[in-house]
């Protein structure tokens, strides 16, 4: 590892999510008037396309037929500038289909299709070749067609490159994975996450820029090279932009595969044991809370926190509290089942995910998210 000193000392101001560009209650609210305004649906019960409610879902869910659509669309956001920065975006058509995608899983759905929208301020082919090779990977690890999508070139609007797309899943209507189903006892399983994924970067590049460090430099932290990151740069030595850019886990494998071999009888539980499913992103541990209106989480045995996070903490004088609100710490995805199945699902998944594991459970201690670390405690989203 490369000898690094932060530039910064203890008497630096503490740094958080909103102090550096994001407040996510106002974001919360402004979404609330957004969803308020938008009124009822064209569509009534029974016809195709009316919608199914699903209160904190991470998909919108539409009818069609015996089958259920899911949607889902979501963007890079700010780590498009730190990719454009350090010239590598082979990984951001990952990051953006994985937003989406992940979020579909959450529902039940298995995803399908994807259509991306790429803005620009001026045309650039090398740009468009790189993201159009990371799309197609992205789809690929996904399992998904690529249906399409829209290039605007837009000067005087856009001033950099914006990427964002939208998914489509279906699953079977009845199947719908919920939270409505969830009790006292059930458990939570942890699955990793691939390192920041693709929330939090307007911080992470507030604390980049206190730090002094530099994107081409060595990543100044310990980080086995263990085939967690993404290595593109060639050297010896993991560099801080192969850290923060590695592209976000997509868990249709294993998590699909596990909802599909439950609901076919083949799998470790049965599909009604497999209550409702967490993506952890803009929010953190707080997304558990969109899940069920009156039950509590308690994580008592977190998934280890990786050294990238423990560096922005670090630097940035930011809080544990604010650091489990901002990102994920770990843990990308949070399955919650039937205690009696726990073991066996955790086991099924581990083989196929290592690192996987039971990390806490549910309880009736109220509308609460709890923590191992006492400072760690979220009662809304």
């Amino acid at each position: 590892m490369g000898c690094y000193s932060s530039g910064a000392n203890v008497e630096d101001e503490p740094m958080d999510y909103a102090s550096s560009g994001v407040d996510i209650d106002a974001e919360g609210r402004a979404i609330a008037s957004l969803v308020e305004a938008l009124g009822s649906s064209v569509r009534a019960p029974g016809e195709r396309g009316a919608p199914v409610p699903l209160p904190g879902g991470f998909g919108g869910i539409i009818e069609f037929g015996d089958s259920r659509l899911a949607l889902a669309t979501d963007g890079v956001g700010s780590k498009l500038q730190l990719a454009s920065q350090a010239g590598w975006l082979q990984g951001v058509g990952i990051d953006c289909v994985a937003m989406n995608v992940n979020d579909l899983i959450c529902v039940g759905a298995e995803p399908l299709a994807f259509v991306d929208y790429i803005a620009v301020p001026e045309t650039d082919p090398e740009v468009h070749s790189a993201l159009g090779s990371s799309l197609a990977e992205a789809c690929r690890l996904a399992r998904v067609t690529l249906a399409g999508g829209e290039t605007a070139t837009l000067p005087g609007i856009v001033t950099e490159l914006d990427l964002s797309g939208t998914a489509l899943g279906w699953f079977p209507a009845g199947h719908a994975i919920t939270g409505d189903a969830l009790e006292t006892g059930d458990v939570m399983i942890g699955l990793p996450s691939s390192g920041i994924h693709s929330n939090g970067y307007t911080l992470v590049r507030a604390v980049l820029e206190r730090s002094g460090a530099s994107l081409d430099g060595f990543a100044p932290f310990d980080v086995d090279d263990d085939g967690r990151i993404a290595r593109w740069l060639g050297a010896d030595e993991i560099s801080l932009s192969e850290v923060l850019l590695n592209p976000t886990r997509i868990y249709v494998n294993p998590l699909v595969d596990l909802v599909l071999a439950c609901r076919e009888g083949n799998g470790p539980c049965s599909s009604g044991n497999l209550k409702a499913m967490v993506h952890i992103t803009g929010g953190g541990l707080s997304n558990l809370l969109r899940l069920h209106g009156s039950l509590g989480w308690h994580i008592d045995d977190p998934l280890p926190v990786h050294p990238e996070f423990s560096w922005i903490a670090e630097v940035g004088s930011v809080d544990s509290r604010e650091m489990h609100r901002t990102f994920n710490m770990g843990m990308g995805m949070v399955l919650a089942v039937s205690e009696s199945a726990a073991e066996s699902v955790s086991e099924w998944l581990s083989q196929r995910l290592p690192g996987t594991r039971r990390v806490g459970s549910l309880n009736d201690n109220g509308r609460i998210v709890t923590h191992s670390d006492p400072s760690v405690v979220f009662e809304h989203y």
